[in-house]
């Protein structure tokens, strides 16, 4: 009896999956998503070109294939692996907090 709110998918296939997930159960109460902070790049429509989009406050469930996600795998592929560090959320005193 306690409702579900998933955090942060960070991407574009793991906010797919909660969507779905989301429309499976019956309780479900929010998903708290980092879609306003497109500067960051989790959603980057180059390599998402297919992706959910709110609409409003809203993720609609899609009706495509799969998840409903597009993965652009050829610009994927000419991609090189980079090392990347997560930001680091920090409080007043200096201190590093966890996400």
């Amino acid at each position: 009896y306690v409702d579900l709110m998933p955090h942060n998918p960070l991407g574009p296939v793991c906010t797919a999956a909660t969507v779905h997930f989301a429309a499976a159960v019956p309780n479900f109460a929010w998903l708290e998503t980092r879609a306003p902070e497109r500067a960051l790049g989790f959603d980057n429509s180059e390599f998402f070109p297919v992706q959910p989009q709110l609409e409003g406050a809203v993720y609609p469930v899609s009706d495509a294939p799969g998840l409903g996600v597009e993965v652009n795998e050829d610009l994927l592929a000419k991609q090189s692996f980079k090392f990347w560090e997560a930001p680091h959320l920090r409080r007043n005193d200096g201190s590093v907090t966890n996400w």
